[in-house]
């Protein structure tokens, strides 16, 4: 059969034959020995038997010593007449030699003789010995020696077995054997880096000695050693069953021989008989009735199709009691699909690891090599722990010198090793076309991003429906997710880039994505002529500012293109002629044109279109000719002035966010985007401050902007037949209604707000279908708020951070489906009034005017408040919303969240603080039926932790004893205004250990701050939470009302881990809005080479603006965006670090 990926070739055995029969062959050649070895052959163990093995003509004294040095056990017959050979009695002297100094298992048999006729020579072991000492007396006393050493061994009588039933007794002895041999892979391990561990743990999963069918699945990428592992676990366990089968490569094998091949060749090897037929109905293939009755063992390898496990082991019930089936593959929902008991998914090498198999193929004696330590690390790292890597790269390597390693190393980054290449882009070939399509997208451009909502949409857009697509490259060992980024192992990466570059490495204008810098400024030489239809997707994250002034001619030659994606600066607008109907995505960053293009351009396919940092663009370009636009981004262009009005027209557009683009003025009215479901105006402070009426066209009608008045209509009605009129309003004024004049106009009311808006305003100049509206630093006051009625039937989440208002009265904001609420920074807020009963999130922090919270008893689904930083509400407001809270409906199955920093300790937990991450409950008897959760409240110094790490435990002793807040020496009262506090609220509805007796619990935690464990003081408690009346806890629920969809990626809390035992929860308290941080770190960096690595080290952390080292003093100043712990982290791979300060800007 053709091989498969391994991690390592399997060694051969150490020694050539498992058993040695040593037997007098005229007592029982022809019946006792005959039966047995046709037994040891049928499981598969290798026998010497010397009539049957010794090739004629050749000395038997040699031959038979060499083979019983080379057998494991000696399995001797001792029978009536075996002392009349002098043969046989050399044989068990040399055996005997052997036990002792090669460590020979010596297993005897006492076939119609007793232990004590050897030992003391009776009968006609007498007869024969008086014999011997007249012809051999210089043997003779060796072998009574070695007749008395044996008959004091441990054996079998085959009389006293199973009642005398010769063949059972047989199956006995060779059963026994069986698991007395060596397994396969004890010897080989030395030689496979790493196995022993995996090998256990699958042997752990395979729950040998248990009873039913189990099938267990080896799953993960090509090359990772998934054969290696499954050939190593059936040498160690294949002695344990009836009937074993390896069935190597079955994706080849089955192409080239036929799935009923493969069935024979199981059931052949199984039952140990050649060319047996498969049993066949119609085209069903039927298991043998013998396989139910048998215990077998039988590993499918390199499974890749549905069609392999339902035809060669279709279900748990064609095999027999106690059988295990192994089966490998690149595909996990093949393992899914089948309903197989347990997925390994296999692990890669680490670095101690790779490095001892990079050895064992490298040259032996490597040390004479100068710097082979360090080039061995960079082969190590450039493999990844990938085996089959190391493997070809080891042998690759093994005769060259040091510069020859070097050249090597440095080709690889550019050419890699085809073998490997050709080996990892199997998986890819059997992808269907638009999962190929996504994967090259992911290996191209987005390893390494988050895995956020734009990216899906920008893949969704390309058509690769991205959410089936990810689940099968997941499934497929190709790509994972970690860390809500999107991963994949670097030759697979690389595996990718071999694919795009296929026959032109060299030719970038022939690949189907450009990605790298070099190539985009190779493709900028080409000859403006030159068709560039082969360029599909163009992301281009370096700064390439300055360099692309030849691009822009050029992209009219690609006719093909549906990404671009440039972060660099264009020296002229985009050509007249570029017009590439395919283009899905336009996102430019950086680029200092005015405008886009000129005019009309027609982009019938265009679906995102995202603008950042274009600092000096006026206007948009003209929507006209982008029927399909579904995002549309504007951030951070500070000279926009001009909307194009042709926005008005974009009815498939879903998400629309223009932020901090503080120059413009107006915004063109949206009340017809009737898809739109994200509004976000965030940080543009002027938007509401419209003091002008602008002429505009619609629908490529005559658009006329009216004064309050109408008047203007008349005239302009004599000179157009097809008039539509928006009107505007401006100032204090009402609009008037249409007169008679205009009844055959038509008329669409449209407003954009000025700071004193009126009536109507809100449900004119906006849509009443979208869920998120963000107007944070939008200069709203109480005359844009609190004198409006806005109608907003849909919303249900509102962002109104750093505004200048005094009140929010939801009795005039009409938002009956509002689940989530943000007034952060408000600092002039002073009271929130009737929240929506459909509240579920309030997060008001650093509101320092903030008086009156409201009265909340009628929000029964509120569950998350955060009064973080300075507020007015008084030294018991923090009682009554937390009072109000656990009245609600989220405590029956849910959790609650309730952030404090300069109110008091709740009243609750007054003297019941612990000092300490840890604290123990002793509860009562049925304390699960008299109560609902768990309180917790965690106390620490003025700090926002990133997240906290509770573990909930049973113990069967009680612990020590820890201090209470009362008692410490500090003092601290109720009153102390320094700390925050952390309350939250975990619901026993769904946490197993409920199911335990254990009356005491241990609650432990970890507080996370940018990355690293918090270790200042912190107090610690926990209560427990009464059930309602009982008239109160028969009205049932409808718990489709909790609302918990506040961000994707950061839950609240997350259960990790859940056990009877054991409760591992995340719990996140604090929302981090966007905030512009500086921070500052001492990183210890010794020159110019490793200052320039550590700024690289952060090119990939999201948000930084800016960032710079002050080596003098060997400090790193970054600016960004939300800059957490992920910042430090980077660095501290490779320097010391330290955190020096932070400062919100």
């Amino acid at each position: 059969m053709a091989s498969s990926s391994s991690a390592l070739p399997v060694s051969s055995h150490p020694w050539k034959y498992d058993v040695f029969l040593s037997f007098r062959g005229e007592d029982t050649r022809k019946t006792f020995v005959d039966h047995l070895y046709s037994a040891l052959l049928q499981h598969g163990i290798r026998t010497y038997k010397d009539d049957e093995t010794l090739p004629r003509g050749e000395s038997i004294g040699p031959s038979l010593e060499k083979a019983i040095e080379e057998s494991e056990i000696a399995l001797v017959i001792f029978s009536e007449n075996y002392a009349d050979s002098s043969w046989c009695l050399g044989e068990l002297a040399y055996i005997m030699k052997c036990k002792d100094t090669r460590g020979t298992k010596v297993m005897p048999i006492f076939y119609g003789v007793e232990p004590s006729t050897l030992r003391k020579q009776k009968y006609k072991y007498r007869e024969a010995f008086s014999k011997h000492e007249l012809e051999n007396k210089d043997k003779v006393e060796s072998w009574r020696q070695a007749l008395v050493d044996a008959s004091n061994l441990s054996g079998w009588d085959p009389k006293d077995m199973a009642n005398g039933h010769e063949s059972k007794a047989v199956k006995e002895i060779v059963e026994t054997i069986s698991r007395s041999l060596s397994p396969l892979t004890s010897s080989a391990n030395k030689d496979l880096i790493g196995i022993e561990a995996r090998v256990q743990k699958i042997i752990s999963v395979l729950d040998i000695g248990s009873g039913g069918v189990r099938m267990i699945g080896i799953w993960g990428v090509g090359g990772g050693g998934k054969t290696t592992l499954a050939l190593s676990v059936y040498g160690e366990i294949s002695s344990r069953f009836d009937g074993c089968c390896f069935i190597e490569n079955i994706r080849e094998e089955s192409s080239k021989q036929g799935l009923e091949k493969l069935q024979e060749t199981i059931i052949s090897n199984i039952f140990k008989q050649n060319k047996m037929k498969v049993n066949k109905v119609g085209a069903r293939w039927l298991p043998h009735e013998r396989l139910r009755r048998m215990k077998v063992l039988i590993v499918l390898d390199d499974v890749d199709q549905h069609d392999h496990l339902k035809m060669l082991a279709g279900s748990h019930g064609w095999f027999g009691e106690g059988s295990r089936i192994i089966i490998t593959t690149r595909d996990e929902n093949l393992l899914t699909a089948h309903r197989v008991n347990v997925i390994y998914n296999i692990m890669l090498l680490n670095d101690d690891e790779a490095i001892k198999l990079l050895r064992n193929h490298t040259l032996q004696d490597y040390k004479h090599i100068k710097d082979y330590e360090l080039l061995s690390q960079d082969v190590v790292s450039y493999a990844g722990g990938l085996p089959l890597a190391l493997i070809v790269l080891g042998r690759f390597l093994c005769d060259k010198d040091i510069n020859e390693w070097r050249s090597t190393l440095a080709r690889l980054k550019a050419i890699p090793k085809t073998d490997i290449m050709e080996k990892l882009k199997i998986s890819y070939d059997g992808l269907e076309p638009l999962e190929k399509e996504l994967f090259l997208d992911l290996a191209c451009f987005y390893k390494g991003w988050h895995k956020e909502e734009y990216i899906m949409a920008t893949l969704t857009a390309c058509g690769f429906h991205p959410v089936i697509g990810l689940k099968v490259l997941v499934q497929k060992a190709l790509v994972t997710i970690s860390n809500k980024r999107f991963d994949m192992h670097d030759l697979v990466q690389e595996m990718g880039h071999y694919i795009v570059r296929g026959k032109y490495p060299n030719n970038p204008e022939k690949h189907s994505r450009v990605w790298k810098k070099e190539d985009i400024l190779k493709i900028c030489d080409a000859d403006a002529s030159e068709k560039l239809d082969m360029i599909e997707a163009i992301n281009l994250g370096d700064n390439l500012y300055g360099e692309t002034e030849l691009l822009p001619p050029l992209l009219a030659n690609m006719k093909n293109l549906r990404l671009f994606r440039l972060r660099a600066d264009l020296a002229s607008p985009f050509p007249t002629n570029f017009s590439p109907v395919e283009l899905r995505c336009l996102e430019l960053d950086g680029i200092s044109q005015k405008q886009l293009w000129n005019g009309y351009k027609h982009l019938p396919n265009l679906k995102i279109m995202s603008l950042w940092h274009l600092e000096n663009l006026v206007v948009t370009p003209d929507f006209s000719g982008l029927p399909n636009l579904e995002r549309l981004v504007l951030d951070r262009c500070p000279c926009l002035e001009k909307i194009h009005p042709s926005i008005g027209c974009l009815q498939k557009l879903v998400f629309l966010v223009v932020e901090e683009c503080s120059g413009l003025k107006m915004f063109p009215p949206i009340a017809r985007l009737k898809t739109l479901e994200i509004i976000s105006f965030a940080m543009c402070p002027n938007i509401f401050n419209l003091t002008e009426l602008q002429q505009q066209k619609m629908d490529n009608l005559p658009h006329l902007h009216l004064d309050n008045s109408g008047k203007k209509v008349a005239s302009v009605k004599k000179s157009s037949t097809n008039l539509f009129v928006s009107c505007w309003m401006c100032g204090d004024r009402e609009v008037t209604k249409p007169g008679d004049e205009l009844i055959d106009v038509e008329v669409e009311q449209y407003s954009l707000p000025p700071n004193n808006m009126n009536h109507h305003t809100i449900s004119w100049f906006l849509p009443t279908c979208f869920r998120i509206l963000n107007l944070s630093a939008c200069n709203v006051g109480d005359k844009d708020i609190g004198s409006v009625v806005w109608e907003l039937p849909n919303l249900e989440q509102l962002f109104l951070i750093g505004n200048s208002f005094t009140r929010l009265n939801f009795s005039v904001l009409r938002v009956p489906q509002l689940k989530k609420l943000i007034v952060t920074n408000c600092r002039d807020l002073v009271e929130l009034l009737e929240l929506p009963s459909s509240i579920a999130i309030v997060e008001a922090n650093n509101c320092s005017s903030l008086e009156s919270f409201g009265d909340v008893s009628n929000c029964k689904w509120l569950w998350k408040v955060s009064l973080m930083r300075k507020n007015k509400l008084g030294p018991h407001g923090g009682d009554i919303l937390l009072d109000s809270i656990l009245q609600g409906n989220a405590l029956q199955d849910h959790f609650i969240t309730f952030n404090l920093q300069h109110q008091m300790i709740p009243k609750v937990f007054v003297g019941r603080l612990y000092r300490g991450r840890t604290c123990t409950l002793h509860l009562q008897d049925d304390w699960c039926n008299d109560f609902r959760g768990f309180l917790i409240c965690i106390v620490t110094k003025n700090i926002v932790v990133s997240h906290i790490n509770i573990v909930i435990k049973h113990l069967t002793d009680e612990d020590s004893p820890f201090e209470l807040w009362q008692e410490s020496n500090e003092g601290l009262d109720r009153n102390h205004d320094k700390t925050t506090k952390y309350v939250g609220y975990i619901s026993f509805s769904s946490l197993r250990l409920l199911n335990s007796p254990y009356n005491i619990i241990s609650f432990s935690i970890d507080l996370m701050y940018f990355g690293e464990v918090y270790d200042g003081e912190t107090y610690l408690g926990v209560e427990l939470v009464p059930k309602k009346s009982k008239v109160d806890e028969v009205q049932a629920t409808n718990c489709s009302e909790f609302w918990d969809k506040e961000t994707e990626d950061r839950p609240t809390f997350t259960i990790q881990h859940d056990s009877e035992s054991s409760i591992k929860i995340i719990w996140r308290p604090y929302y981090y809005i966007k905030q512009l941080t500086k921070m500052v770190v001492k990183v210890d960096v010794q020159n110019d080479e490793e200052k320039e690595k550590a700024l690289m080290a952060l090119s990939s952390v999201p948000g930084i603006l800016s960032k710079s080292i002050d080596m003098e003093e060997k400090k790193l100043t970054a600016i960004g965006y939300n800059l957490t712990g992920e910042f430090i982290s980077k660095l501290k791979k490779y320097w010391h670090t330290e955190l020096v300060a932070i400062e919100y800007l």
